[in-house]
């Protein structure tokens, strides 16, 4: 993406259109429950993915944070059922 864009890049506003916040303490497990929804996907894709938010509040914060770093995200949609689940991540974020 960054070569494509070349010097434009810097003034580009990329998104994540977020489809699942789930704060827990076993990721890989959570992960592969939505394998059956999404057989498409190993539980892996799943965790690697922008799209999906699994884990505990700190591992979710260190994910933003390095999607943003490899990526250059400027920000995240979360639908509203997903808004509780994430507000202790936007917290942490925050400084809060």
């Amino acid at each position: 993406m960054r070569e494509v864009a070349g010097a434009r890049f810097t003034g580009l506003e990329l998104n994540v259109l977020v489809q699942r916040v789930i704060v827990t303490e076993d990721r890989r497990k959570a992960a592969e429950e939505l394998t059956g929804r999404w057989s498409q996907l190993s539980a892996g894709e799943i965790l690697n993915s922008p799209y999906v938010l699994i884990g505990t509040i700190d591992q979710i914060v260190r994910d933003l944070q390095s999607w943003r770093h490899r990526w250059g995200f400027s920000y995240y949609v979360v639908q509203e059922p997903w808004m509780d689940a994430l507000a202790p991540v936007v917290a942490e974020l925050a400084g809060k």
